[in-house]
C-alpha cells in the first residue's frame, strides 16, 4: 500500500468512524438529545415527535454512511470511481450545507464548520483518490 493510498484509506475510515458514533443518538433516551440540543444552544428540544423522529433517522444515515466508508475503505482500487463520487457529493453537500445553515440561522460557529469541513474534506477525497490512481498507474 503506498503512501498516498495509506492517507486514502485513514481519511475514509476516520470520517467512517466518526460517521457511526452518530448511531449512540438513534438509540439515546430523548432526555439526552434534549441535553445535547441545549447544550449546543439552540434552545429547548422541540416536544413534537418528528423532532425525535429527524434526530434519530437523520444519525441512523449518518451511521450507515459511516460504515459504506469504512467498506469502501478496504479496497480502494475496487471503489475509486465511488471515491470520486462520494468526494464530489460530499464537496456539493458542503456548499449546499453551508447554504442551508446560513438561511435557518444556526449559530455563527456552526455555519463556520459544518458546510466548509463537508467542502474540505470532499475536496481531499478527490485529492487522495487521484493521487493514489496515478500513483497505481505509474507502477504498472
Amino acid at each position: 500500500m503506498s503512501q498516498r493510498m495509506s492517507g486514502l484509506v485513514w481519511l475514509l475510515r476516520g470520517l467512517g468512524v466518526v460517521n457511526i458514533a452518530a448511531a449512540v443518538a438513534v438509540v439515546a433516551p430523548r432526555a439526552w438529545l434534549a441535553g445535547c440540543h441545549q447544550f449546543l444552544g439552540l434552545g429547548p428540544f422541540p416536544a413534537a415527535p418528528i423532532a425525535g423522529y429527524l434526530a434519530r433517522t437523520t444519525s441512523l444515515w449518518f451511521a450507515s454512511f459511516g460504515i459504506l466508508l469504512w467498506f469502501v475503505s478496504r479496497d480502494i482500487p475496487r471503489y475509486s470511481q465511488l471515491i470520486a463520487f462520494l468526494g464530489w457529493a460530499m464537496a456539493i453537500q458542503g456548499i449546499v450545507v453551508f447554504m442551508i445553515d446560513c438561511g435557518e440561522g444556526l449559530p455563527v460557529w456552526w455555519i463556520a464548520i459544518e458546510g466548509p469541513t463537508c467542502l474540505l474534506l470532499g475536496i481531499s477525497l478527490l485529492g487522495l483518490r487521484k493521487s493514489e490512481r496515478n500513483t497505481r498507474e505509474d507502477s504498472t
